[in-house]
């Protein structure tokens, strides 16, 4: 573990399993959602086969009363009535899906709204974690901060330039442009092994599953408000047809 202090890291290890419950509830919900999406453009798609068939129907019935005396016959009216049925079939298979869509454009909206709550959480959480490092390592720094203190305060500029780096006025072309040398304080954290993320580290840093921002938050509150309210006046009607 990065953060040494025992409290410290219990109190942060808390609180990222916190988030981590948080985030896999929130994972569940996303799955269901996507469920209902594809369930309503499922329905879209069988609603269309419904209407094919009954259009071939229609076309059948017609050719079977060509070739009759007049009369419906059984095939004609087996017909008729099978596409009239997938009419029905594929109007009422369409209300469900709208009725659906609005389900899932109403979870979407809810969704997004606690997947940017979890953004915020997880970002305050990734900085109570690296100020928690980061007291450790201030600790064990100040052992040598008198003598850097002393360095500061003594040393001639070129050994402080040594440690930190410089600045240097060069020139390109017409030009001059300062550039930044760096000290051996900078070449020897970047020449570092870099340290492999522990336990919490690597479950904040945990990406977010992706979500769009549903298209109805992109309006400013006043037309999302009457948006939203004729939306449930739609789905009202839908649901007491």
């Amino acid at each position: 573990m990065h953060i040494q202090n025992p409290h410290t890291q219990e109190t942060v290890a808390f609180a990222v399993a916190g988030l981590t419950e948080r985030l896999a509830a929130f994972e569940q919900d996303l799955n269901a959602w996507q469920a209902l999406a594809d369930n309503a453009a499922r329905r879209v798609q069988t609603a269309e086969a419904l209407r094919s068939e009954a259009e071939q129907a229609r076309k059948d019935c017609r050719q079977a009363m060509r070739s009759s005396l007049g009369i419906p016959t059984k095939a004609v009216r087996e017909l008729k009535s099978k596409e009239m049925a997938n009419l029905e079939l594929a109007e009422e298979t369409l209300k469900i899906a709208e009725e659906e869509k609005i389900q899932a454009e109403v979870q979407q909206e809810t969704l997004f709204e606690q997947r940017q709550t979890l953004a915020k959480e997880r970002e305050a959480l990734r900085r109570q974690y690296w100020d928690a490092v980061l007291d450790d390592q201030i600790a064990q720094w100040g052992q040598q901060l008198p003598v850097l203190a002393l360095l500061l305060e003594q040393a001639p500029r070129a050994c402080i330039e040594r440690l930190f780096g410089r600045a240097e006025l060069r020139r390109n072309q017409d030009e001059f442009y300062a550039a930044q040398l760096p000290g051996e304080l900078q070449q020897a954290l970047h020449a570092a092994p870099q340290a492999e993320p522990d336990e919490l580290l690597a479950l904040i840093n945990h990406p977010l599953p992706p979500l769009a921002e549903p298209a109805s938050m992109q309006h400013n509150p006043l037309a999302r408000m009457r948006y939203q309210a004729e939306r449930d006046a739609q789905y009202q009607a839908l649901i007491n047809r």
